[in-house]
């Protein structure tokens, strides 16, 4: 299994850093283009929850990416404590002004799980390889 560890920072995030590294490395493992989209695409959502609802600092978390034949999982590593989310997310309204990462995430992914660790949060995201 190939693995990606991505701290975050500032400078990374501004700059597109962690895009340019998430979408390099799965070109490498040679992940099709329609699943480092929806991988890129999870990411950025959980990240954004995090940072809006978790009030994480970038340095408080961590984005570990695996690949293999079968899988890609995304462990996103916070040391915040966990924001609290109710059950199942269903599809939002189309004017709402939240609830659609989670949708995304729980529609796209094959497994979402989300929770709290010893050091603050902890969410996994598996997508089988077509």
């Amino acid at each position: 299994m190939n693995s990606l560890t991505f701290t975050l920072t500032d400078k990374a995030w501004q700059q597109d850093l962690l895009c340019l590294e998430l979408e390099q490395f799965m070109l490498q493992n040679s992940v099709l283009k329609q699943e480092r989209f929806k991988v890129v695409t999870c990411i950025l959502e959980a990240l954004g929850n995090s940072i809006k609802h978790a009030s994480s600092e970038l340095s408080d978390i961590t984005v570990i990416l695996h690949c293999d034949h079968d899988k890609i999982t995304v462990d996103l590593l916070d040391r915040r404590p966990p924001h609290q989310t109710s059950g199942e997310p269903n599809c939002p309204q189309p004017m709402a002004g939240s609830g659609r990462g989670l949708w995304i995430m729980n529609s796209w992914m094959d497994q979402v799980r989300f929770q709290p660790s010893v050091q603050g949060s902890h969410l996994r995201l598996s997508l089988l390889r077509r």
